[in-house]
Order: C-alpha cells, then structure tokens, then sequence
C-alpha cells in the first residue's frame, strides 16, 4: 500500500496556503487583516460552522500574513469567506491537488478534504518554485543489465498555477513560520539554521501530524 500516492489523509492547516494564496490572487495583500474573534459561519440546514483556535479570541486586528504564520482558524475562516470555498478548491487543485475530491465547503480551509503526501509535495514544489506546477515524477530512465537505456522520462512542461507575486508572498509567510509561527521548533529544538520555510498541519486529537518544509534546492 503506498502511502505517497494513496493514502489520503487530512492535512489540517498544511492546506491553509491555498485559501490564503486565493485570497492573494483576488487582489488581497500580506498587511490586509481581519479581527481575531469568534465566527460563526451558516451552512445551511440550521448548521453554524465554529471554528476555534486553542486560544481564546484576543480582539486584536490580525494580518493575514500573521493569520498564516500563527495558523489562526478563526482568521482563516474569514479569509474562506471573502474569496469563497470553490476559489479555493480551484488554486488546490491547479497547484497539485489533482486526483483527491475536494468539499467545495467553509471547512475546507481547515483542511477536512482528504489528500495525499504526493499532492502536498507537489503542491509546496509549485509555491517554491515560483508557482509554476511540474508534476513529479519518479523514474528517470531504464536500463538493462548491461547499463544500455531502454526508455528515458522527463518532466512534463511546466504550468503556472498561481501568479509569481503570490507565490512570494507566501514564501515570505511560509519563512515567518519556521522563525516565529508554529514551526519554530525546527531552528530551536531542531537547530536548523538554513533558509527554510514550511507549514504545521495538525487535525483533530492530532490524528494526523504533519509539516512540510521546502529549501531553495529542495
């Protein structure tokens, strides 16, 4: 069973980029903020959707660069709401969300629509790489036994899913995560000094952990 390329699990916060890089896309900047306080969000059918932080609510204005680097739901849930679910579904997929089905729903933003690593990485690679998608492949040639190649693969052509100015814009988040959002234990626990940015991505009981790192060569 492959956990890379089947196994679909939700990414939590992992998936925050995409709502925040579709806002971006819509015109919105990294100062723009939204208050931090509680939100209720209807969903038809009597259902109000509350989403919550492990903190209370502090009252204060948030940016959403600080919305991404703190990984602040309440922040993102408003974000969601601004440029709405099936914007967001749609940069998922054009950065490398490409096989798994995505709940065109508030709650996407939190990351409840499973996806797998292999969608991730891909998706991460197109922000590091300026927001053109490549899709990653695995095998570069074959060879017989004597080392004659038989077949020879390479990348496909590049894509450009999100603008080069977004994708930045995220960089420079994704770098404020690691020096001082949630990921800061990889420079203190961990010691990394590197330039390296990344995101947290924890899902209820912490069923499943994640983060995902991304270095200018990696």
């Amino acid at each position: 069973f492959d956990h890379v390329q089947q196994a679909r699990r939700q990414p939590g916060s992992t998936f925050k980029p995409f709502v925040y890089g579709a806002a971006f896309e819509n015109g919105a900047r990294a100062t723009d903020g939204f208050i931090d306080q509680a939100v209720e969000i209807p969903l038809g059918g009597g259902e109000v959707w509350r989403p919550k932080d492990a903190s209370p609510p502090s009252g204060q204005m948030m940016s959403l660069r600080s919305g991404l680097v703190y990984s602040k739901n309440t922040i993102t849930a408003q974000v969601m709401q601004s440029v709405g679910p099936r914007r967001v579904a749609n940069l998922a997929q054009a950065m490398g969300v490409r096989q798994s089905k995505l709940e065109e729903v508030p709650s996407l933003a939190l990351g409840t629509s499973p996806v797998t690593l292999k969608e991730m990485v891909a998706s991460y690679s197109t922000i590091a790489n300026n927001g053109n998608y490549i899709e990653p492949f695995l095998v570069l040639r074959v060879t017989n036994r004597k080392g004659k190649v038989l077949e020879t693969f390479q990348a496909k052509a590049p894509e450009r899913a999100i603008s080069l100015g977004s994708a930045q814009i995220l960089i420079d988040a994704m770098r404020g995560v690691v020096d001082q959002g949630t990921g800061v234990a990889i420079r203190a626990r961990f010691g990394i000094q590197a330039d390296v940015a990344g995101k947290t991505g924890t899902t209820q009981d912490n069923t499943d952990g994640w983060f995902v790192m991304m270095h200018p060569q990696l």
